[in-house]
């Protein structure tokens, strides 16, 4: 009888231990709906789609799963200290793909810290060739965006754009 109740009583555990290294390792769609832009956030996507219109491309749509996306990676970023295209052992497309982003779309990403204002990082991205390409592909359809702030930080402020070729969920500045 004992150790019948120790066996439940491990196997519960067990349960428990794993429904919530998934709620707390994997985002879900839902979480996605939470995500608002803000302020520097709208400017960015009002200066990247005058930027790709000068170039005769069209307007790309503000996502919320990539802005998720993006938001997860710039809060990363931010907390701790580190640009990179990877959030520890997850990769950028990895991050992307845990937000609910379609599988079967293309997707791209540019990441940069030490610009504080919308301007200051699309003028940044301008003059990486690699980075403005990605901006300026025609591919894309929705854009993610999210800026974290870490005063405390070496670069202070941490900037995620995240691209795709369809448009999932889009929202309004």
């Amino acid at each position: 009888m004992i150790l019948n109740q120790v066996s439940r009583l491990g196997h519960f555990l067990v349960i428990l231990v794993l429904v919530a290294s998934v709620l707390v390792r994997s985002p879900h769609g839902a979480e996605a709906g939470l995500w608002t832009p803000d302020v520097n956030e709208c400017a960015f996507l009002a200066d990247i789609n005058a930027y790709r219109r000068s170039y005769g491309l069209r307007a790309i749509s503000l996502s919320r799963t990539l802005s998720m996306a993006a938001d997860n990676h710039s809060r990363y970023m931010a907390r701790t200290d580190d640009i990179d295209h990877t959030l520890g052992s997850l990769s950028w497309s990895a991050n992307i793909r845990q937000y609910g982003y379609p599988s079967d779309l293309a997707i791209g990403e540019n990441v940069l810290a030490g610009r504080q204002s919308a301007g200051g990082a699309l003028v940044l991205w301008e003059s990486s060739y690699a980075h403005n390409q990605n901006m300026l592909n025609s591919t894309w359809r929705a854009i993610g965006i999210a800026r974290a702030v870490n005063l405390d930080g070496t670069y202070r402020f941490y900037w995620t754009t995240t691209f795709g070729a369809g448009t999932d969920e889009t929202i309004s500045c």
